[in-house]
């Protein structure tokens, strides 16, 4: 996202100032006033103005060393989406018990554009994996979530993704597969996993649970679980968050991809992939 620094003529107020909100991410969450300048692409003194009004409203707070992070006040909206509200509703014991039950980590995605956003991370311990943590995103045609919510994305939305022709009929291929199934796997060539299930809630955008590897472990450092019993186990955790998140649904509908759920509850067997 690094950027040569020369404004985009013609962009408003608002525009900027989700620019400058918008060059923080996970590799860059903390940064000085010339850092947020360069990867805006906007000027050093429009940068500072934007940061003092947003500073102000705390959507940004600066530490005595003059670094910038996002403040309070976006983490309080965020929280507010409706797929994110997972965060906070009861749901973390449910993944703790998991990760503790299987030894891996347990995370929860949702749809996001082109990815997939981690919006909850728990390890064994209950901590999150250093370097991962919600705000985490994962290609969606690399990654076992990245599947199951395909599978939950209108076939419009699909089309939509950056892919060639032949990537487009394997994803296509891959999406009939998994959501015959109801449920995916990938692996790694060092030897990590990752298992995930859907998360079916009504007027909701596509989420998933996952199960993978924990960094800097491998696949035989967690507890050997016959798949025939990790597939229901990780089932009845999504259908316990689904639940959760239910009883707290409002009535306004959401406007994102959402297919019939009923193909991904399909294939009781998990025996094959």
């Amino acid at each position: 996202m690094e950027n040569s620094g020369i404004p985009v003529p013609g962009k408003s107020v608002t525009e900027r100032a989700f620019a400058v909100l918008m060059s923080f991410d996970m590799a860059h969450r903390s940064m000085t006033l010339s850092q947020i300048s360069r990867r805006s692409g906007l000027p050093v003194a429009t940068t500072f103005r934007l940061l003092n009004h947003l500073e102000g409203i705390s959507a940004v707070q600066r530490d005595v060393g003059g670094r910038y992070a996002i403040g309070a006040k976006i983490w309080e909206l965020g929280i507010l989406a409706p797929a994110h509200d997972v965060i906070g509703m009861g749901t973390r014991p449910l993944l703790v018990r998991l990760a503790v039950k299987t030894s891996m980590m347990v995370r929860v995605f949702v749809y996001n554009g082109q990815n997939a956003l981690c919006v909850e991370e728990v390890l064994a311990n209950g901590a999150s994996a250093p370097g991962s943590g919600p705000g985490t995103v994962l290609s969606l045609t690399e990654s076992a979530v990245g599947q199951i919510l395909m599978v939950g994305m209108s076939q419009a939305a699909r089309v939509a993704l950056p892919l060639t022709r032949t990537q487009y009929q394997h994803v296509e291929e891959r999406v009939a597969s998994v959501g015959d199934r109801g449920w995916a796997l990938r692996t790694s060539k060092s030897g990590s996993v990752e298992y995930a299930v859907p998360i079916i809630v009504d007027a909701r955008p596509p989420m998933a649970l996952s199960l993978s590897t924990p960094p800097g472990a491998s696949e035989s450092d967690g507890r050997q679980i016959p798949l025939e019993k990790l597939i229901p186990e990780l089932r009845g955790v999504a259908r316990g968050i689904a639940a959760i998140l239910a009883s707290a649904t409002t009535s306004e509908q959401s406007k994102s991809f959402i297919t019939g759920p009923a193909r991904l509850e399909k294939g009781e067997d998990p025996s094959h992939e």
